[in-house]
């Protein structure tokens, strides 16, 4: 199996809920083989004529349409395809109208005559279409299986029965809830593992189909979300004294309850805009929507009903909009650092991209920034006096970190650096170490400075590749994570900048004998880190929100 076709009919094309079950499909095929020919096709974007029924492709002209359009090529390529997904949402109960048309123009492949085959009347084909695979892949806006009927018996008539697996999807609008991302994460799960089976055995195994089979969200759950998203002037008018509380339910339906494990809080939410205020009572991995106000908050999200609901749609990037002032926090700023978990569009550190590691492990985190500093404390101490102390035994040591964590840890931009300066520095020391001997404190000051202040231009902010392992997920694009640390690294740059000048200072002043505080001003820096890295995120989350947001 090489060559696979995608016949996508949704008119939404690869930005439909069915194209990402179709794109979870195809990353299982890829897995296990990476030598496949994938052609996608967006029929919405071809010119299809309809089929008028002149069978000219049978009598005058015969596998030849009148019409010279996007279907001949696309013939060509269904018919040499050894895998056909057809991937088409349930449209009234069948596939969409530029599905239809396709297939209605497939007729060329066929032949006029009518014969019997397998107890059952048909025409015969053009081409040998025996060893063909095709897959339906179809999401449903009902949360019942049974609606794709009319659909899968209409393509076992096109495909003369050989359709080899489904993937039906109901609730399948729930596929594109950004806040539903972790709870129905399941899913999609199985879809890949339905590729990784099917690439290998050509099927799916019970196990996974049993799983496919499954509704995304209990029923009851499905129906109450869809109602409340369905805007019809009726509701629109009976509605309107509970809009910020049914933004909220919506929200509510995204909770996951593993996310929530010792959690005993309260957040409040109170949008300006409709003077209203609920809350959240989140407590034994469990979370219950109560209106009004509460009187003992652990947190308090201030903000107007359209900003909260961009959020929550994925239109509105969170911690951009805090940062750009949208909206303001009150109480337990940890309590918000963990709501993408806990409802939802997160999936925390334990499934993140990045690799599964043990948190308390020595070469990860602020532990692993003190062990970067071992090999500059040797230099610093050793640089003018010891040549092998000062400059070869730093090499040592930035090459053994390296080494031990090359297999199971990343390597950071600090570790990296580290070891190529003290490369240098040892080649320099080779040709004039009188030179390292005289200055080599001060050069090291101003070298680590270097190092740091660039990570902030050309890379990620240095002490990012740390504090990142403190936090329950991925924030390397969090916006107030990557602020909080730039500033830290040129905070710590330009430290190292102050303790080079002062060396000089010390030097030249005949001062040398108390260089020794100057390693005072690190403790310093570590506590000033420690402080700063938690209170200026609070600081952004409690300041002032532009005027619209307290507009009526």
């Amino acid at each position: 199996m090489k060559n696979i076709l995608i016949l996508n009919g949704s008119p939404r094309g690869k930005k439909g809920n069915t194209a990402k079950l179709v794109d979870n499909f195809i990353t299982g095929l890829k897995e296990r083989s990476s030598n496949l020919i994938i052609e996608n096709i967006e029929l919405y974007k071809k010119n299809i004529n309809s089929c008028t029924g002149c069978f000219s492709c049978w009598n005058k002209t015969p596998g030849k349409c009148i019409f010279n359009d996007d279907m001949k090529d696309l013939i060509s390529s269904y018919v040499n395809a050894d895998l056909v997904i057809w991937a088409t949402p349930l449209y009234h109960f069948g596939m969409t109208s530029i599905m239809k048309r396709f297939t209605e123009r497939t007729l060329p492949i066929n032949k006029p005559d009518i014969v019997k085959y397998d107890e059952t009347y048909t025409h015969p084909q053009r081409y040998d279409m025996n060893t063909k695979k095709n897959i339906l892949i179809s999401t449903a806006g009902f949360p019942e299986a049974h609606n794709f009927e009319v659909l899968i018996d209409q393509l076992k008539k096109i495909t003369g029965g050989k359709v080899s697996e489904s993937i039906l999807t109901v609730m399948g609008e729930l596929l594109s809830v950004k806040a539903l991302e972790n709870r129905i994460s399941w899913y999609l799960d199985a879809v890949q593992q339905a590729g990784r089976e099917f690439i290998s055995q050509c099927s799916f195994n019970k196990e996974t189909k049993d799983l496919l089979k499954e509704e995304l969200v209990p029923i009851d759950d499905f129906v109450e979300m869809a109602n409340l998203t369905q805007k019809t002037e009726e509701k629109i008018r009976t509605e309107k004294s509970r809009k910020g509380y049914n933004l909220l339910k919506l929200m509510g339906h995204s909770f996951v309850p593993n996310n929530a494990n010792g959690i005993d809080a309260i957040l409040e939410m109170e949008f300006t805009d409709l003077n209203e205020s609920n809350h959240f009572i989140i407590k034994d991995n469990s979370c219950q929507l109560e209106k009004g106000p509460s009187n003992n908050f652990s947190a308090k999200i201030i903000t107007s009903y359209e900003i909260w609901q961009k959020i929550s749609q994925g239109d509105l990037d969170g911690p951009q909009a805090m940062m750009d002032g949208l909206y303001r926090i009150e109480g337990d700023f940890d309590l918000i650092q963990k709501l993408d978990i806990i409802f939802g569009s997160s999936k925390g550190k334990q499934d993140s991209k990045r690799q599964k590691v043990n948190k308390d492990s020595r070469l990860l985190g602020q532990k692993a920034m003190g062990i970067s500093f071992i090999p500059w404390v040797f230099s610093w101490i050793f640089i003018e006096s010891n040549l092998f102390a000062g400059v070869f035994l730093p090499l040592l040591v930035s090459l053994g970190l390296v080494a031990i964590k090359n297999k199971n840890y990343e390597i950071t931009y600090f570790e990296k650096m580290n070891t190529l300066y003290f490369s240098i520095l040892s080649i320099i020391s080779l040709f004039d170490y009188q030179l390292l001997s005289n200055i080599g404190i001060e050069l090291n000051y101003f070298a680590v400075a270097s190092i740091w202040g660039l990570s902030v231009l050309f890379n990620t902010a240095l002490t990012s590749d740390y504090s990142k392992y403190d936090y329950e997920e991925d924030l390397e694009d969090n916006p107030i994570f990557i602020k909080t640390n730039n500033i830290l690294t040129l905070f710590w740059a330009l430290m190292f900048v102050g303790q080079g000048v002062a060396m000089i200072i010390l030097k030249n002043y005949g001062y040398l004998k108390y260089s020794p505080l100057l390693y005072i001003l690190i403790l310093v820096a570590i506590k000033f880190t420690d402080y700063f890295s938690k209170k200026y995120p609070e600081y952004i989350a409690k300041g002032k929100l532009k005027k619209n947001i307290f507009s009526s």
